[in-house]
């Protein structure tokens, strides 16, 4: 696969050409998903990133954000992004011509998440990427392996689940085997017209019409806040001027386990946490030979 054009910049470039980029997520629990998920993104080459989170978890994600990130704190609900903000995030979506959106990074486990997903694949032609509890918030209204909202969204959707939460939301019972995993992630992409990211060992990615199979990546990234690292990488890279979505999806997963490779070779696998392959997105990028 041919990824070098996701990473050529013109000279009289400026930030906007590289996309908004807003992660909706976190929790007073679980603060740190949604930071890793933004300083990924920053780092994968978005010109701007906006971080929303309850306002209760400021003072953690104050200190861990990278300095070039905007912070969106919104008022919250026993320790969670309230309901009453949804209309906020999608004021904010509009004025601030946003590119990209990931939803759900340690958001917890509440209808908000849900509603907010539905507003916003309905109502905006952005990139929607869909992760962890944004996943888990749909798991009720799969039915045969089609969640319906899906069918006529404006939005295009990544959605990005490990093995449960594919089970979860395609009905399929999970093998671990790579001829079911293609098959599943391309039959669950084409019936939903979405992009699948099924993660784990050799992470598949299908469009519902080509598959392509990771070979970049190790076991030590099977830690916590690897997957939020992903979405931010992600979101990152569908920012970027090429018009094929699968490529750009593809090549985010290939250089988030070249990351993870390159950090497992200092910090070892079993040292490795996700913060490591952040800090090798860089190197990941740049050891990829142009043509």
């Amino acid at each position: 696969m041919k990824i070098n054009n996701i990473f050529s910049r013109d000279s009289l470039s400026f930030k906007n050409d590289f996309g908004h980029v807003l992660v909706v997520g976190s929790s007073y629990r679980m603060p740190g998903a949604g930071v890793l998920c933004a300083n990924a993104a920053i780092r994968s080459g978005a010109g701007l990133v906006t971080f929303a989170f309850p306002e209760s978890a400021y003072p953690v994600i104050a200190k861990n954000i990278k300095p070039e990130i905007m912070l969106f704190p919104l008022k919250d609900k026993n320790g969670e992004i309230s309901g009453r903000c949804i209309k906020d995030i999608l004021e904010f979506i509009k004025k601030r011509k946003i590119t990209s959106l990931v939803l759900g990074c340690g958001a917890g486990q509440n209808n908000n998440v849900n509603k907010l997903i539905t507003s916003v694949i309905k109502k905006y032609d952005i990139y929607v990427i869909i992760d962890a509890d944004g996943i888990n918030s749909l798991k009720k209204e799969q039915q045969n392996g089609i969640i319906k909202k899906f069918l006529n969204a404006k939005a295009k959707i990544i959605i990005t689940p490990h093995p449960k939460e594919f089970e979860r939301i395609s009905g399929m019972h999970y093998s671990s085997g790579i001829f079911f995993r293609r098959k599943a992630a391309k039959t669950f992409a084409l019936n939903n017209d979405i992009i699948c990211v099924l993660k784990g060992h050799k992470t598949v990615v299908s469009d519902g019409r080509g598959v392509y199979v990771n070979d970049t990546g190790n076991a030590g990234m099977a830690t916590a806040g690897s997957g939020d690292v992903l979405a931010g990488i992600i979101s990152a890279f569908v920012c970027n001027k090429n018009k094929n979505l699968m490529r750009k999806v593809a090549s985010a997963v290939y250089v988030h386990g070249l990351a993870g490779d390159k950090a497992a070779a200092e910090k070892t696998q079993t040292s490795l946490i996700a913060s490591d392959i952040i800090d090798n997105i860089a190197s990941a990028i740049g050891s990829i030979k142009f043509i």
